[in-house]
């Protein structure tokens, strides 16, 4: 009896032990985020005349998202403000993000045509 009550300490330590790694890895997968999904619903509100120079994203847990903005009506700045505002909106895009935030907007011109570069910056939950 006492090697079978001994085999029995040992296989419930093991099996807390599996069960352990078991909810933390699955406290992992709950915090990952989908950027497969994020970076769809990007390509998906964006609008003409707005492209992307990077995209980053660290440990962290800091988004960066730089890219820039022309248009032939003048209104790059209001490009850029509702592109935010409507990722802001976005559930499928920001439902995982404590905040997305406008960086420095820096203009430039290229030959006749003004360039506003931009950058958000976005902190995940």
């Amino acid at each position: 009896m006492k090697s079978q009550r001994q085999e029995v300490e040992r296989f419930k330590e093991k099996y807390e032990t599996v069960t352990q790694d078991s909810r933390f890895i699955q406290q992992i997968l709950n915090k990952r985020l989908n950027w497969a999904e994020k970076l769809n619903q990007l390509s998906l509100d964006l609008p003409a005349g707005i492209w992307f120079a990077s995209i980053t994203y660290n440990k962290q847990n800091r988004f960066t998202l730089e890219g820039s903005t022309v248009s032939l009506q003048k209104n790059e700045v209001e490009l850029i403000n509702n592109f935010l505002e409507n990722l802001k909106k976005d559930q499928t895009f920001f439902k995982d993000f404590k905040r997305l935030d406008l960086g420095p907007l820096r203009r430039r011109e290229i030959k006749s045509y003004d360039v506003v570069d931009f950058v958000f910056f976005g902190e995940t939950k």
